[in-house]
């Protein structure tokens, strides 16, 4: 059995602050971890839960321990500050001789995790434990053409060298499978999304026609960008859990859908928008106006074939009092052969079933009546159908890709 301590840190207004102890434990065939929140953070008016479902904040009067449930290995709001898919990626690499544990996620990945999050073996400061060997993150910056360089190379070797170690500070911490790094523009933190070997189509000029057509049907984007370097594609979006508080760069709790729902990855197809919904009014601060937001992106996702609208590519941000649907992101049709199509998360009584009338049949859950959420989802097909490839040739998508990827659009011009 091998067990693992390490403090968890809030990022509030003053900086990082020691939030409680969490232990990771491994034995033969079970992993757990368990988790309590020190007196002293929660005597503060301004906690925060480090896990708003599974970690609810309590009275500093009695002393409490919390356990992850059976089959979770750690606890889903920590598990939300690792990296999954590039990050993990770009940490074996690092490794070489074996796959990286839940603890190396979480203890390894640096100050450009998602949210407000830090770890340390200590209650004094956060700090970087890496099982490279290599200790806290470089504090230097990269240029775009260093970090797409990088990213490039990164996925042609078998293990990284010194040269290509850039990318495990600008990187290594961020969930999605694709290859990204954070970088700086003006200030403000942004992700920058880089090319991917054996891409079948411009991913990159995908992503930001795509969000800037969601942009303009009215939902909540955040600032998009698009830089072609050394004939690099690169997809920049504006990290909406990072923003600047004078000179300071203010960190934000986030919490993915999987956290809100308490929901376990290997089950997410059990899940669905109703879900998503029900989390809104339980733990929302503007319940209806992000009700109509989440139809509109469930309208939307099916609108343009995103099928990929799993529970981590839905967020929550704390304002301070509750918890907001996050601006969208990762958004990005798929071409499709045939005509039935089926989203990760349930839309209507029909299930998974991708139709507008599915969506429909639902609309209830979303405080919506009948008539206000088919005048919604009119809205939005007009708008997708009638901007979609005009957005995609300025986005600089060839004709031919053009033609492929209006199979995506096929709903936006058929009948409810």
């Amino acid at each position: 059995m091998s067990t693992i301590r390490t403090y968890v840190f809030v990022h509030l207004a003053e900086g990082p602050v020691p939030a409680g102890l969490l232990t990771m434990t491994e034995e033969p065939r079970n992993k757990y971890a368990t988790f309590a929140y020190g007196r002293r953070y929660l005597e503060r008016p301004d906690r925060v839960a480090v896990d708003p479902v599974s970690l609810p904040l309590h009275d500093t009067g009695t002393t409490r321990a919390y356990q992850t449930e059976e089959g979770f290995a750690v606890f889903n709001g920590i598990r939300d500050a690792a990296p999954d898919g590039w990050g993990q990626y770009l940490m074996y690499k690092a490794m070489g001789d074996r796959l990286p544990g839940d603890a190396d996620l979480i203890l390894a990945s640096g100050d450009h995790r998602v949210g407000a999050l830090a770890f340390g073996p200590t209650p004094e400061r956060p700090e970087r434990i890496t099982p490279w060997g290599e200790g806290t993150a470089p504090g230097e910056e990269f240029t775009l053409a260093e970090l797409a360089e990088a990213a490039e190379r990164a996925q042609h070797v078998e293990e990284l060298d010194d040269n290509l170690r850039t990318l495990l500070s600008a990187g290594s911490s961020l969930g999605g499978a694709r290859p990204k790094a954070v970088t700086t523009i003006d200030d403000n933190a942004w992700i920058a999304k880089f090319q991917k070997r054996g891409d079948t189509f411009p991913e990159c000029r995908v992503e930001l026609a795509t969000m800037r057509l969601a942009s303009e049907c009215g939902l909540d984007v955040p600032a998009l960008d698009f830089r072609c370097v050394l004939d690099r594609d690169i997809y920049l979006i504006e990290r909406f859990d990072r923003g600047l508080r004078g000179n300071q760069m203010e960190r934000r709790s986030f919490a993915s859908g999987l956290t809100m729902l308490g929901a376990h990855e290997s089950e997410v197809s059990r899940y669905s928008y109703a879900d998503l919904a029900g989390a809104i009014r339980q733990y929302g601060t503007q319940v209806r106006k992000d009700l109509r937001e989440l139809f509109r992106r469930m309208v939307f996702n099916i609108l343009v074939t995103n099928d990929d609208d799993h529970l981590r590519n839905h967020g929550f941000l704390f304002d301070g009092t509750g918890w907001r649907l996050s601006p969208l992101y990762d958004v990005v049709p798929k071409p499709q052969v045939g005509l039935e199509r089926k989203q990760v998360l349930g839309v209507g009584p029909e299930g998974r079933n991708a139709t507008i009338g599915n969506a429909l049949a639902g609309a209830a859950v979303f405080d919506l009546g009948g008539e206000e959420a088919t005048e919604i989802a009119n809205e939005l097909k007009q708008a997708v159908s009638a901007k979609w490839e005009a957005h995609f040739e300025v986005a600089g998508i060839s004709i031919a890709d053009r033609k492929r990827f209006a199979t995506c659009f096929r709903l936006a011009k058929a009948d409810t």
